[in-house]
C-alpha cells in the first residue's frame, strides 16, 4: 500500500469547547464516502477538568478510534453504541477517529453489528488485513496528514479487496436521510419485501429502519440548532421532519438526554460566551 493523497480539509461548526481541545474534522476522498461520514482528530495540549464531560449522541454511525502515546504504536478501538454516552479528555491526548455511516464499518472491517458489544472493541483482536502495516504508518510519521493519508489508503484497500459496490441496505440510506420520508414509500421503492428488507437492514445495521430514521431526526434537528439558535423549536421541528413540537420534545429528550429547549440554551450561551 502506497501513501500518496491527502483527504480533503472541511472545518465544520464546532462545540467553542471542543474547538479549544483542538479538534479538527476532515472529509474523506469520494471513493469513501458511502462508508466514512468523515475524520476527527484531537489534541489537547493544555490543561483540562477531569470532571468536563462531552457527549456522544447516537445516529446510527460507529467510530474507530486511534490513540497515540509516545514511541509506540497507537492503540485501535472500535465502537458502536446507539444510547447516549459521555467522553472525558485529559491534558496530552492525542486521538484520530474514522466516523462511519450506519454499513460502513461493518462492511469495510468484516464485523457484524449483532456480535459489537456496548463496550469498545480492539480491533487488534479481529485484526483485519493490513491493520499492522496501518499501525506502523501512524506509529512512524507524526504529520496529522501523513496519518490521515495512511488510514485511506488502508480503508480504500479494504474496499477494494472486498470488492464492495454498496448493498442495498446502504443505497437506501440517503431515502431515510430525507426529513420528510415515509417508510411505506420507501419499502415500496426496494426490489424486496418490507420483512426481508427490514431483516437484512438489522443485520447490517443493528437498527431497524424506524429507529435509524428517528436517529437522524434528531440528528438533523441538533444540527438546525446548533447552526440556528434563534430558530424556534417548532420550525426546528417541521425541518427536521417531526409531527409537530411534541413529538420533537419526546423524541429529542429520549435520545440525547436534554430537551430541544435545554440544548438551544445552551448553544446560545455558546455564541454569546465566544462573542465577550
Amino acid at each position: 500500500m502506497k501513501v500518496s493523497a491527502t483527504p480533503t480539509q472541511l472545518v465544520f461548526q464546532l462545540d467553542p469547547r471542543l474547538a479549544a481541545l483542538g479538534l479538527q474534522q476532515h472529509l474523506p476522498c469520494i471513493q469513501l464516502q458511502p462508508w466514512v461520514q468523515l475524520y476527527w482528530s484531537l489534541k489537547v495540549t493544555g490543561l483540562q477538568d477531569p470532571a468536563q464531560s462531552h457527549a456522544l449522541y447516537p445516529d446510527g454511525g460507529s467510530n474507530l478510534l486511534f490513540e497515540f502515546q509516545p514511541n509506540q504504536r497507537p492503540t485501535c478501538h472500535f465502537r458502536y453504541k446507539q444510547q447516549l454516552s459521555q467522553a472525558r479528555f485529559s491534558a496530552g491526548m492525542q486521538l484520530l477517529s474514522v466516523r462511519f455511516h450506519p454499513t460502513g464499518a461493518f462492511q469495510l472491517l468484516g464485523l457484524s453489528p449483532t456480535e459489537v458489544p456496548d463496550l469498545p472493541i480492539d480491533l487488534r483482536l479481529v485484526n483485519p488485513p493490513g491493520l499492522d502495516w496501518l499501525l506502523d504508518q501512524l506509529a512512524q510519521h507524526a504529520e496529522l496528514s501523513t496519518q490521515l493519508t495512511a488510514v485511506e489508503c488502508w480503508l480504500l484497500h479494504l474496499a477494494e479487496q472486498s470488492g464492495m459496490q454498496g448493498s442495498l441496505v446502504q443505497k437506501s440510506l440517503p431515502l431515510l436521510q430525507q426529513p420528510a420520508a415515509d417508510l411505506q414509500h420507501v419499502y415500496q421503492q426496494l426490489p424486496k419485501s418490507r420483512r426481508q428488507f427490514e431483516r437484512q437492514f438489522k443485520l447490517e445495521t443493528g437498527l431497524s429502519p424506524a429507529q435509524l430514521q428517528l436517529l437522524l431526526k434528531v440528528k438533523l434537528a441538533r444540527f438546525i440548532i446548533s447552526n440556528d439558535p434563534t430558530c424556534s423549536l417548532a420550525a426546528v421541528a417541521q425541518q427536521a421532519g417531526f409531527y409537530d413540537q411534541a413529538h420533537l420534545h419526546q423524541h429529542f429528550s429520549r435520545i440525547t438526554g436534554q430537551t430541544p429547549g435545554q440544548y438551544k440554551k445552551r448553544k446560545m450561551s455558546h455564541i454569546s460566551n465566544s462573542a465577550r
